[in-house]
């Protein structure tokens, strides 16, 4: 009599589940969106550092407030980009009026408002 270990039938369930190529679709009939959009919220959700979050996975349009955190796809850029302002409120926490318009040099400097996305 052979003394083999039995797999737990979960865990064979779990590996032909996975090697599926139907379990993308399935999951979204069954959840009602696609598994990227369960994946992004499920990080949204569970990350605490935006700036992290936006570093890590090398996204293009989005940047983190420097002052509060929150992501953003439009603000202040400082300095090309050494900070990042969502808001006139967070801006000037840091900078007054006169000091951003001498960075700002009538649209010369390298700190502007702008938007990251078309």
């Amino acid at each position: 009599m052979s003394m083999e270990t039995k797999k737990d039938p979960v865990e064979v369930l779990r590996e032909e589940i996975m090697a599926s190529p139907k379990l993308e679709e399935f999951f979204t009939d069954m959840v009602g969106m696609s598994l990227k959009q369960y994946m992004a919220g499920y990080v949204i959700d569970n990350t605490t550092d935006v700036e992290e979050l936006v570093d890590e996975l090398d996204l293009e349009d989005t940047r983190c407030c420097s002052e509060c955190g929150s992501p953003m796809y439009e603000g202040y850029c400082i300095e090309n980009g050494a900070e990042y302002y969502c808001s006139d409120e967070c801006l000037h926490k840091h900078l007054t009026d006169e000091e951003y318009e001498n960075l700002y040099d009538e649209g010369r400097g390298n700190s502007y408002w702008t938007s990251w996305v078309d």
